[in-house]
């Protein structure tokens, strides 16, 4: 992954990106590092290594149809973009299919790039999950899914076999002249993009060293340790352009995930010229612009803010915007993250930088309860099976045997990187194929190398199994979640007459959800619609002449209503004996709700 040499201040593009996303024309109707291991998934066989089993791309509008069908006259596929080769980027909109209807809806993305394929099967079982088991939430509430938001990434990838982050942007990575020239290649024709070591010529610059232990393992130097690096790795792949370096210019250029306006990382060269430069991220922000009714998200992929929880109340240098949450939402965002690991007894999880991502620029400019979901990482070796009662390994004495036990071997040295131990001991255990063992070979131009290493996806993805599971397992957060929304709730309007024409109204609105109506970050983004309390004259449904209001404002606006609060309203107003006027509440994500104050006739 690209590093982040610089932030940019997401405060000093709020605002344009803004403008420029309200002058665009409405969406379309009709509609690297692994650190943490993990419990396994399950106890599911896992299968062979990513992409095998995996559908193509063209099968996802298949399984969003299916999908649709579990909802019966209640499912709509809306096209939200196209992608630079031209592939569909469809949206399912499962609820109410009368959209002046307003409702709360929950939003799923995925697929936003080709390396954790196994987020847009983690999206759809879920779904599917949820819709069989929990039909009752679309009677109160809209699901919106993009399960396959980069398909050119996920289309190469799978054809490849071979990881890959970004979109089809033709971007001359290497700046020689030329673009997606010289990109990883399959050198020695065993089917498979594995990775290049060698000892590094005098004069250039060594990074890594063969594990002494274990060789292996090919790993950073460790300075602390005094170790000397003596090799260099690359990915393997020619160099075609005969600039002295290796795959580095391949096909594709911007990684979606960090295409987004919070934390721009405007100097990363897979970010994009600016925010939202890609058809595909700008399709998601037309859509999420298109329907103020999404109340909360979850996005899928190599993101998590679920398990590894960014707690951090820091801001950028403007000292305004939160680098992750803002801290006032953190009650909100910890709630969810103790209702994943109740709900699907994950809690450990690969996690990625968020900077440029879609989960904060939802949470952050977009003002909606936003979270990245994981839940894939590396599974424990499986433990060896206990010996039965009555029965003996080799070596224990029994039945009187005077023999003594075999000794037992010296315990395995420490290698220099525990992790690709871990994930060697499963290569050797439970996935066939996982690792390529060093072979030597003459690179054209590199002369003597080796080639091996991990087997790509075995380390950046669940397989098609895995996922399947973790879908199955996120189903009942998807459905928790989905339950965790504001309901607004009106009292009936009190009248009491006055003397000399006037009459008093009283008149409670409350929140008796367990969510505000809106983040804190969101009341301070202010795009969010608020809650709209006014008086209306019933006879012309327009609102009452401001001078038959004596006391109160005829029109009230809450931009944040918290949980279990209310507002509580009283207005003097001028009305004929026998009068009466409307209290009319609107907002977002419900219709809107009108009570009548009346008084006695004469």
């Amino acid at each position: 992954m690209t590093s982040d040499p610089q932030r940019r201040s997401a405060a000093l593009s709020m605002f344009p990106l803004l403008a420029a996303l309200a002058a665009l024309p409405p969406a379309a109707a009709a509609p690297e590092p692994r650190s943490h291991p993990a419990d396994p998934p399950s106890t599911v066989a896992p299968g062979e290594i990513a992409p095998a089993g995996y559908p193509a791309t063209d099968a996802i509008a298949e399984r969003l149809a299916a999908a649709a069908k579990l909802a019966p006259g209640r499912g709509t596929i809306a096209r939200i973009a196209v992608s630079r080769e031209g592939r569909a980027i469809d949206a399912l909109l499962l609820g109410n299919p009368d959209m002046s209807r307003r409702m709360p809806a929950l939003l799923l993305v995925a697929g936003m790039d080709g390396v954790n394929l196994g987020s847009t099967e983690q999206c759809l079982a879920a779904l599917e999950a949820t819709l069989r088991d929990h039909p009752e939430l679309l009677e109160s509430m809209r699901i919106y899914a993009i399960p396959q938001a980069n398909p050119d990434a996920r289309a190469a990838a799978i054809a490849t076999r071979h990881p890959r982050a970004t979109n089809a942007r033709v971007v001359d990575d290497d700046r020689d002249g030329s673009s997606d020239e010289d990109g990883p290649s399959d050198l020695n024709g065993d089917g498979i993009i594995a990775r290049i070591r060698r000892i590094a010529p005098p004069g250039e610059t060594a990074t890594h060293v063969v594990d002494p232990v274990d060789p292996r393992i090919v790993r950073p130097a460790n300075r602390d340790k005094d170790e000397l690096a003596t090799h260099q790795v690359f990915a393997e792949g020619g160099d075609k352009d005969l600039d002295g370096q290796l795959a580095e210019d391949g096909t594709g250029g911007v990684d979606l995930d960090r295409n987004f306006p919070h934390r721009w990382p405007e100097f990363a060269a897979d970010a994009g010229p600016f925010p939202m430069s890609e058809p595909e991220s700008l399709g998601i922000a037309r859509f999420v612009r298109d329907h103020p009714e999404i109340t909360s998200a979850v996005v899928f992929g190599r993101h998590d803010t679920l398990v590894n929880f960014p707690d951090t109340k820091d801001k950028d240098s403007t000292g305004r915007t939160p680098v992750a949450y803002l801290a006032e939402d953190h009650a909100i965002y910890r709630d969810f993250a103790k209702l994943w690991k109740e709900s699907t007894k994950i809690e450990k999880s690969e996690q990625a930088d968020l900077a440029g991502s879609l989960v904060l620029w939802l949470a952050d400019h977009r003002g909606i309860a936003a979270v990245a979901a994981n839940g894939w990482t590396r599974p424990e070796v499986p433990k060896p099976p206990e010996a039965k009662p009555g029965e003996t390994t080799p070596g224990d004495a029994k039945n009187g045997d005077a023999k003594s036990p075999a000794p037992t071997p010296d315990t395995p040295k420490e290698t220099g990187d525990s992790e690709q131990s871990a994930w060697l001991a499963l290569a050797e255990k439970v996935y066939r194929g996982g690792f390529v063992p060093w072979t030597a070979f003459d690179h054209p131009v590199y002369g003597a190398c080796e080639i091996g290493g991990f087997a790509p996806f075995l380390r950046e993805s669940p397989t098609i199994a895995q996922a399947r599971e973790l879908g199955t397992r996120t189903a009942p957060f998807i459905a928790a979640l989905a339950a965790k929304r504001a309901r607004i709730e009106a009292s009936e309007a009190r009248f009491t007459p006055l003397a000399d024409g006037l009459a008093k109204v009283e008149f409670r609105l409350s929140n008796t959800g367990n969510m505000p109506t809106v983040t804190e970050m969101g009341r301070i983004s202010g795009v969010v619609p608020p809650v709209i309390v006014r008086l209306v004259d019933p006879a012309t449904g327009k609102g009452l002449a401001p001078e038959l209001v004596l006391s109160g404002r005829p029109v009230n606006r809450i931009d944040r209503l918290p949980a279990t609060e209310s507002r509580e309203y009283t207005w003097i107003v001028r009305l004929p004996a026998g009068g009466a006027v409307d209290i009319a509440t609107s907002g977002p994500f419900f219709d809107t709700i009108t009570r009548t104050a009346k008084g006695a006739s004469k």
